[in-house]
This record gives structure tokens, sequence and C-alpha cells, in this order.
């Protein structure tokens, strides 16, 4: 059973996409799931695990020099001050990714699923992106904004995300192409193509299991 993880700019139509796949492959969608999960293993409230993950998209360095290792240790599950820790939120996110994509055919959205699943071997990683006259011009649309609020919402986005994937993952780049297996500018392909694309690439990957696992 395959597990695809998707990692989308704010305005490629990524929601759309995942929807499209959960209703086409029969497969769950995670993201907010996930996060409950997380709060749960970690005796917090879903309010917390969203203030951590704010955190540490706001950190303009890196969280620590041991984030490589984070899973091979056994951290305290709270900081002094009673929240999540970063190394214990580190490693619940890797297990709950693990623990979907053992159940399979699941989508995880986002929290840096190419490189915590990056060795799993029927996971799909897949990075959807557009131009940004066309990211703008979605949000526009779909939120009834000014061009500069859609552009603001954009840039914002985009930092955020690139500040939680390089803290949380040894100063990794989330635009790199090498973290993903497909790439899909929907500037060009209408969602229904990138479906179909996405489709393609989970049942060969998925098929292809046993042997890459043996490798």
């Amino acid at each position: 059973m395959a597990v695809i993880t998707i990692s989308r700019e704010q305005g490629s139509g990524g929601d759309q996409i995942v929807d499209m796949l959960c209703e086409r492959l029969g497969y769950c969608r995670v993201d907010k799931a996930m996060l409950t999960q997380i709060a749960q293993q970690a005796g917090v409230d879903v309010e917390a695990v969203l203030e951590k993950e704010k955190s540490v998209a706001q950190k303009p360095r890196l969280i620590s020099d041991q984030m490589t290792s984070l899973y091979g240790r056994a951290p305290s599950a709270f900081s002094r001050g009673g929240g999540l820790d970063d190394q214990t939120y580190a490693r619940i996110v890797g297990e709950t990714m693990e623990q979907f994509a053992r159940q399979g055919n699941a989508i995880i959205v986002g929290r840096g699923g190419a490189m915590v699943l990056r060795d799993w071997p029927t996971a799909l990683h897949v990075h959807l992106y557009a131009s940004i006259e066309t990211r703008m011009e979605r949000l526009i649309k779909r939120f009834s904004i000014s061009e500069l609020e859609a552009k603001r919402r954009i840039t914002a986005s985009d930092e955020q995300k690139r500040l939680y994937f390089r803290n949380m993952h040894g100063n990794a780049s989330w635009k790199d192409l090498k973290h993903y297996h497909l790439v899909v500018n929907t500037t060009y392909l209408p969602a229904e193509a990138a479906v179909e694309i996405i489709t393609i690439g989970a049942r060969y990957r998925e098929r292809m299991a046993p042997s890459l696992s043996t490798a």
C-alpha cells in the first residue's frame, strides 16, 4: 500500500489536487488528523502543537546541530515552560508519519513528509508549484482579496515553509528538487492532469516496493 507526501506552494492548487486524489484512490488525507495524533501522543492539546509548529517556522537559525539524530533519542516530553520541546515534537512528527505510512493508502500533506519518509519504499514524494502570477490570480479569486494582499500571503507562506523545512531537516531547502520523485507545475497542467500523473507514479512506486526494499 502506497503513501503519497505532498509539498505545495500556496496557490498551486494543492488542496484541490489532494482532495481529488483521495477520491480517486480511496486514500485518506493526513493533515489535521496528524495534528490530532501528534497532540494525543504528546499529551497536549492541538493548540500546543500549532504553537510549536509556529515557533519552529519563525526561528531564524537551526534548532540545534543534533536535529538529524533526533529519532534515536528519547527526550523528555515537555520543556520547562510546559509546552512541547523541539526534540519531542520532531520525534513524534516522524513517528506519526511512519505510523500512517505503515497503514498505507494515505496522503500526507506538508510538514516535510518527503524528508521524514525519504527512505520509505512505497512512498511517492510530490511537490506542486506554479508561477507567482498564477498563484496570485488563484488567491485573488478564492478569497476576494487585492493583488497586494495575495502577494503578501504568498511571501509569508513561502517563508514560513522555508524556515520550518530548514529548521526541522538539517538546513535543507523545501524547493530542492532532489527531495521529490515528481514535481508538477500547475500553471500549465490542470488539476485533473496532475492527479493522473501522481496516480501513475504512486501505483508504479507501489509495484516497485519489493525490489526497492531489497536493493
